[in-house]
């Protein structure tokens, strides 16, 4: 899915706070000028070809300091004059004294830290438990950059062309590393779906609509279809996402 524009909306205003065009998306908001409160952020995706994704994020603003009333209770009863105490901030009441030593407190902690530092530093026991997790260095797998880690039997030079046919043209909903964005876009990383590989360029070829469900949360957007792709960059981005993030079916003929 291409995004054509972001629109951000506040509460329930018809005018967008902010449209946003060019990746990175990013909104600098200021809560200063934003009642304290309960609020609503509205955030609207609109795809290229048609179809939009709605997210409605509530959220609290809490930038002043509370007043405090003393001599009025809520929902109490009250008659004749009533004398009020206001205090803004931080109110002046009595400061409970120190309880406990601070000395002690730093030597008891240094104690603590000192005998497990020991512990791991001298005990044997210790260096056989590091011994059993830690696998050794040789063994640990480098990803290479982009996190596509091809299975075998794929061409890398068709890995390499997929990849900048992804960034191009599907990072912007599915992002770089392939996990999606939550209740908007679903990962690629770990999704059966991508077992089908005619299924991959049916989508990519004719779009996608309606509910979809990937490891039990469901989505229900839109994806466009891509004309503007040749069936080469078809298969070689089907054959990126298939073999990445984890991923393992191998390529697309």
């Amino acid at each position: 899915m291409v995004v054509d524009r972001i629109e951000v909306y506040l509460d329930e205003s018809q005018e967008p706070l902010a449209v946003l065009r060019e990746p990175p998306y990013r909104l600098r908001l200021d809560t200063r000028r934003i009642p304290d409160g309960e609020h609503l952020l509205r955030v609207v995706t609109h795809f290229r070809g048609g179809g939009q994704e709605v997210r409605e994020i509530p959220f609290a603003v809490n930038n002043y300091p509370d007043v405090l009333v003393v001599g009025l209770d809520e929902g109490g009863e009250v008659a004749g004059e009533v004398e009020l105490r206001l205090a803004v901030g931080e109110p002046e009441l009595p400061v409970e004294p120190v309880r406990f030593n601070p000395l002690w407190y730093v030597v008891a902690s240094v104690v603590v830290l000192g005998g497990i530092w020991a512990y791991f530093a001298l005990s044997p026991a210790a260096e056989k438990i590091v011994a059993e997790v830690a696998p050794p260095a040789a063994q640990e797998a480098k990803a290479p950059e982009g996190g596509a880690q091809p299975a075998a039997g794929v061409d890398p030079a068709l890995m390499e062309k997929g990849k900048a046919v992804y960034e191009a043209n599907c990072a912007s909903c599915h992002q770089q590393n392939g996990q999606g964005v939550p209740g908007a876009f679903p990962p690629l990383a770990g999704n059966p779906h991508l077992a089908d590989a005619n299924h991959i360029l049916n989508v990519l070829k004719n779009g996608l609509q309606g509910p979809l469900t990937v490891n039990g949360q469901t989505y229900n957007g839109q994806m466009p279809a891509f004309p503007q792709l040749s069936e080469a960059d078809m298969k070689a981005v089907a054959t990126y996402i298939r073999n990445s993030w984890g991923n393992a079916f191998g390529p697309v003929e």
